[in-house]
């Protein structure tokens, strides 16, 4: 393909995904890009730099050579795309062999699908607490999930400074949901998250607990409570991403419920490698 056509096709798919913020000004400002370099981007007269690309990729949960597809494809494989199935689990006949009991808990989770907001103590901006997004799913099924963490720049910006894509399965043993998962991108780790189920339905709040190794040059390993909060019976959408971020424990968009369950006396998060 000739550089012409990228240069066509990469000026109509970001106009695509312009299209999906209130204006061309807004998707600039979150995605810290300039204004005049984008508007000659979209009028074909410049193809973005690398590292531009992947910050629009990382942002959108999208490929990097996408952007250079046919609009047309990309256009069906944007809003087609499925963020909850990462290529390396696609089949995971396995890790099915090794625990039997995910070939099973996909009915038994029926009524527990859809997007959640996933909040816990953070291990990265300590004292502060982690709103992120999960999707649970059922997929040849077995019950899977996604969960998205977005942490913002602490320059007021509210830019999206990090973000982490996590994949993996749910075990529903008697009234107790283990979701067990690992990073898709740094692939440098694992989570485990014990939840109880709750008798009434629909479901509004299932609540547990959450133990990983902290994303800092220490590396430790925590624990902390954890709950999620049923906002959907859809799929996952980028709306329901623009949701995560970190929040400051007495911030009003918390439920009081999760807010009581994660921060009251006694609810501290426990550090390893401490005395």
């Amino acid at each position: 393909m000739n550089r012409e056509q990228d240069l066509k096709n990469v000026a109509a798919n970001l106009s695509h995904l312009a299209n999906t913020f209130d204006s061309a000004s807004e998707f600039c400002r979150k995605l810290d890009i300039n204004r005049q370099q984008f508007n000659k981007y979209v009028a074909a007269q410049h193809l973005p730099a690398q590292k531009v690309i992947q910050k629009i990729a990382r942002h959108f949960l999208i490929e990097p050579a996408q952007l250079l597809l046919a609009p047309a494809a990309f256009k069906r494989a944007f809003e087609e795309r499925d963020p909850g199935l990462p290529f390396e689990l696609q089949g995971a006949p396995e890790l099915v062999k090794m625990f039997p009991a995910v070939g099973s808990s996909g009915e038994a989770m029926r009524g527990m699908l859809g997007v959640y907001h996933r909040y816990h103590n953070s291990s990265i901006y300590k004292g502060m607490v982690l709103r992120s997004v999960t999707w649970l799913y059922v997929r040849d099924g077995t019950a899977r999930y996604v969960t998205i963490e977005r942490f913002p720049l602490l320059d007021g910006s509210a830019r999206s400074g990090y973000t982490f894509t996590y994949h993996g399965f749910c075990l529903a043993l008697g009234d107790r949901l283990f979701l067990i998962d690992s990073e898709s991108k740094q692939r440098n780790e694992v989570t485990l998250s014990i939840l109880t189920q709750q008798p009434r339905r629909p479901i509004r709040f299932l609540y547990g607990i959450y133990s990983a190794v902290a994303s800092s040059s220490y590396r430790q390993p925590f624990s902390t409570r954890l709950v999620l909060h049923h906002v959907s019976n859809t799929k996952l959408t980028r709306q329901h991403l623009r949701q995560a971020t970190v929040l400051r424990p007495d911030d009003a968009s918390i439920p009081p419920e999760i807010r009581n369950y994660l921060c009251r006396p006694g609810a501290d998060t426990v550090w390893g490698g401490e005395d």
